[in-house]
């Protein structure tokens, strides 16, 4: 778990978009045979793409 917060907190706000833009898009793929896991893929990469949006503001 400290891992996963460590990458997190280290990683650029650009790198973390750009991560949280893979997601949405692979999550396209399996929108019709897996419902349940594109509503999660997609939750996931909105709140990433807001933690790296919140992050990238605070740093201006």
């Amino acid at each position: 778990m400290n891992k996963m917060v460590q990458f997190f907190k280290q990683t650029s706000a650009l790198a973390l978009i750009l991560i949280s833009i893979g997601i949405a898009v692979l999550s396209y793929f399996i929108q019709k045979p897996l419902p349940n896991i594109f509503m999660g893929l997609r939750l996931i990469a909105f709140l990433l793409f807001v933690y790296a949006t919140i992050r990238l503001l605070n740093k201006k």
